[in-house]
C-alpha cells in the first residue's frame, strides 16, 4: 500500500490557542508525511473530527491527529506496511521538549500485550491509529462524550468487524499536559462515562449474542 492511500485529519475546537498549536505542531508534522492534510475547527472535538472525516477524498485510510501532538518522520510510511483495518502506532510522550522511549500502550490494569478484545475494558489505541475510512464512516464517526470518545470510536470500529494490528515503528508524539482534556474530569465523572459507553456499545452486542 502507498502512502497516498492515507489522509491526516487535524481537528480543533474552542479558543484560538488550539488553532495556534495546530499550526505550530500538528500541521507541519502532518504535511511532512507527504499525504493530504485536512484541518477543521468546530464547536466540539467530536464535531470537528467528523467534519474533517466528511472531507476525506476517498483515500482508503484516515489518521486523526490532535492539534498539540505530532507524527514522527516516516509515520505514514510505517502504517502503510500494515494489512488490517485499524493500524496502531506506538506512543512517545514528550515532556519539556524531550520525547520518551516509545511504547505500545496497554489498557489500565492489563499486564499483557493488548489485543483488539481488550477494547471491551478500555482504550489502548492512540488517536493516531489509522482506520479504514469506509469503516470510520460506517460506524458514524465520533460520538459526543466529555472524555473517552476515542475509545468509544475505536471500540465501535472493532465491534463492526474491524481487525486491529500494531505497527510500533510508527511513533505518535504526544505532548504531555497536566490539564489535558482526558485528565481534567473527576474520577467519578470518568467512571460514569466509561459505564455509559459500555452500555451503549457492548451491552446491545451481548444481548444479541
Amino acid at each position: 500500500m502507498a502512502v497516498e492511500d492515507f489522509t491526516i485529519c487535524i481537528s480543533t475546537f474552542g479558543g484560538n490557542e488550539r488553532v495556534r498549536l495546530a499550526h505550530e505542531r500538528a500541521i507541519p508534522s502532518a504535511e511532512a508525511q507527504g499525504v493530504p492534510v485536512i484541518h477543521r475547527h468546530g464547536t466540539t472535538l467530536a464535531r470537528a473530527r467528523n467534519e474533517a472525516l466528511a472531507l476525506v477524498d476517498d483515500t482508503e485510510f484516515t489518521v486523526f491527529l490532535d492539534a498539540d501532538d505530532e507524527l514522527a518522520p516516516g509515520y505514514i510510511a510505517e502504517l502503510a506496511r500494515g494489512s488490517k483495518d485499524l493500524r496502531a502506532p506506538s506512543v512517545s510522550y514528550v515532556r519539556r521538549g524531550n520525547p520518551r522511549e516509545p511504547y505500545v500502550p496497554k489498557v489500565a490494569g492489563h499486564t499483557h500485550a493488548c489485543t483488539a478484545a481488550c477494547l471491551t475494558d478500555g482504550n489502548w489505541l492512540v488517536i493516531g491509529t489509522a482506520v479504514r475510512t469506509a469503516l470510520a464512516r460506517q460506524v458514524g464517526g465520533f460520538n459526543e462524550w466529555p472524555v473517552y470518545e476515542d475509545w468509544c470510536f475505536f471500540q465501535r470500529c472493532w465491534l463492526a468487524g474491524g481487525m486491529v494490528e500494531t505497527l510500533p515503528r510508527a511513533v505518535y508524539l504526544a505532548h504531555w499536559r497536566r490539564d489535558s482534556r482526558n485528565r481534567s474530569p473527576e474520577i467519578a465523572d470518568k467512571d460514569r462515562v466509561h459505564h455509559e459507553i459500555v452500555a451503549a456499545n457492548l451491552e446491545p452486542t451481548r444481548a444479541a449474542a
